[in-house]
């Protein structure tokens, strides 16, 4: 798995790695004030202690649109176990970390 993480970090990809804390499926619902359409998106959301232990990041990650029951989508993290987390973007709100993760992207166990 290393190399896998090795390989991608050399192709400029930017990685998490912490320990996981907690997961949950969301389904956010809202409406378009412009066009007064309703719209729904799944979410998985991680909580990840960084592996050096000084703050707790929340990874989110939008599934694919097939996947809007939260009770049938598989969370592929389980709790105290470290993981590396490819990310898309990395933002700092209110003094929290924020993070997405690729979504075609699965926590890689270390």
């Amino acid at each position: 798995m290393i190399d896998k993480i090795t390989k991608a970090m050399l192709q400029g990809k930017i990685f998490l790695v912490g320990e996981c804390r907690g997961a949950k499926v969301e389904v956010v619902r809202y409406v378009d004030k412009k066009t007064g359409q309703s719209c729904a998106f799944t979410s998985l959301k991680i909580l990840v202690e960084r592996a050096d232990g000084t703050e707790t990041v929340q990874v989110s990650q939008f599934l694919a649109r097939g996947e809007m029951d939260p009770q049938t989508v598989k969370i592929p993290t389980e709790r105290g176990k470290a993981y590396a987390f490819e990310l898309s973007g990395l933002e700092s709100r209110s003094g929290f970390l924020s993070a997405k993760m690729q979504q075609e992207a699965s926590p890689i166990p270390v």
